[in-house]
């Protein structure tokens, strides 16, 4: 029954997936399976999450605005637009 409802979701969202970037789809992901990761993880160890499942979602807002942060942090800055001098603009006339 799991298989078909994912082929079935598949085939319903198949075109506006299309239209997300790859990188895009692949960052969500990841941070999806670091949530699920470290909440399956938690279980394994014992750990009670607060509010059960729902944990997951603060776990999965956690993570992305982590790495939203850490990705401004190592994104390349661009050099600042400079104007030219007055002295080196020729003057016709």
């Amino acid at each position: 029954m799991a298989l078909l409802l994912v082929v079935a979701a598949g085939v319903i969202f198949r075109n506006p997936l299309q239209a997300v970037p790859e990188n895009t789809l692949k960052f969500v992901v990841g941070v999806m399976l670091s949530a699920f990761g470290t909440f399956w993880s938690g279980e394994g160890l014992g750990i009670p999450w607060w509010s059960q499942d729902v944990s997951i979602l603060l776990i999965s807002a956690f993570y992305l605005v982590a790495s939203l942060v850490f990705v401004a942090m190592i994104r390349p800055r661009r050099a600042p637009l400079r104007l030219p001098d007055a002295s080196s603009v020729s003057r016709e006339g």
